[in-house]
């Protein structure tokens, strides 16, 4: 099925009005997450964000990302400018029937609120771990040193 008919056949079936496939890409709002979803060559791409890096423990939750890329249909990514996590999924365009795209939208919105609430319950977490190692080593700097 090509990219336009796909999506036009989907917002038939399901009653969603003004879904439109502008320039390869369109956008829906599923249970608060915005898919974005794009043609690309014969690769369909959704996308959404999942939330902003947390202030503390940024490097851990990025590194649980990055160990989710190996264990998943789903891939991860955040912009250059420090923008908010992406939780990715490609899928091969001439394989997918409107069953297939059904399916791989709800498993990609699940994996989408999942990772979202995942990083919400991380922020408190990782805030309180760093204010407990400052309570520990007030007197040490970032560089493990005694500051004077």
């Amino acid at each position: 099925m090509e990219y336009n008919e796909l999506i036009a056949d989907f917002a038939k079936r399901h009653n969603v009005e003004n879904l439109v496939a502008v320039d390869g890409a369109a956008s829906l709002d599923i249970d608060g997450i915005i898919v974005t979803i794009v043609a690309s060559g014969e690769t369909l791409i959704m996308s959404a964000e999942i939330g902003e890096p947390p202030a503390e423990g940024a490097a851990a939750f990025s590194d649980l990302l990055l160990e989710a890329n190996l264990q998943s249909g789903i891939y991860f990514a955040k912009s250059p400018e420090r923008g908010p996590y992406l939780v990715v999924r490609r899928l091969a365009l001439p394989l997918i029937d409107a069953a297939t795209f059904d399916g791989a939208l709800e498993a990609f919105v699940n994996n989408a609120e999942t990772w979202r609430r995942l990083l919400a319950d991380f922020r408190p977490l990782a805030k309180a771990a760093a204010e407990h190692a400052e309570e520990d080593h007030p007197s040490f700097g970032s560089n493990g040193f005694m500051q004077v």
